[in-house]
């Protein structure tokens, strides 16, 4: 048995002979269009880069375990993988985490700010028999330093109710190049 194709009628191909090429570049431009916007790929398009970077969220420096934490859950909740926490905490027992115990998410965590140290009074009132001497001992300032911040006062004409200034006041930081010129190595800051 032979089959024998019959002859095309009308034109060849037709309208799909356009359509295909239009279809296949239709095709084609989304294909590229996935392509280029895909989270973690940095693409040629307008901020590509800059949109992947963002995406990126850095964790805490430090994590405090709390009860049931496992290294695999921290690790899950802030991105840091295990071999990361096993390697930033290597005193830490994977195995013994201590709730309240703080662990490094960071290689390098930022120092703690000091606690400011309070700076105490402004002023101190002279009590009979008291004297730059005196005031100094009980407060822990240089006595030079008493006599530069109080220049109307002389520690042998002290009267009871006198008002002893016992540091400068706060000032803008650009008075404060002044005044430690004007005090060299008297404040002890």
């Amino acid at each position: 048995m032979t089959v024998q194709l019959a002859p095309a009628t009308g034109p060849r191909g037709g309208v799909s002979r356009y359509l295909a090429p239009l279809v296949l570049a239709v095709a084609a431009a989304a294909v590229i269009a996935v392509v280029v916007s895909a989270p973690g790929q940095s693409g040629h398009g307008r901020g590509g880069a800059r949109a992947s970077h963002a995406a990126v969220r850095r964790p805490p420096p430090y994590w405090i375990v709390q009860p049931g934490d496992t290294l695999m859950e921290i690790a899950a909740k802030t991105g840091v993988s295990v071999a990361q926490l096993e390697a930033f905490n290597p005193d830490a027992d994977p195995l013994g985490l201590v709730p309240g115990q703080r662990l490094k998410l960071w290689l390098h965590p930022p120092k703690p700010s000091p606690t400011p140290v309070p700076l105490g009074p402004l002023y101190w009132t002279v009590r009979p028999g008291q004297s730059f001497g005196s005031i100094a001992a009980k407060t822990g300032i240089n006595i030079l330093t008493l006599e530069q911040l109080n220049p109307g006062l002389k520690s042998t004409t002290l009267w009871p109710g006198d008002r002893v200034r016992l540091r400068p006041p706060l000032l803008p930081s650009s008075s404060l190049g002044r005044l430690a010129a004007a005090l060299p190595g008297t404040l002890g800051w």
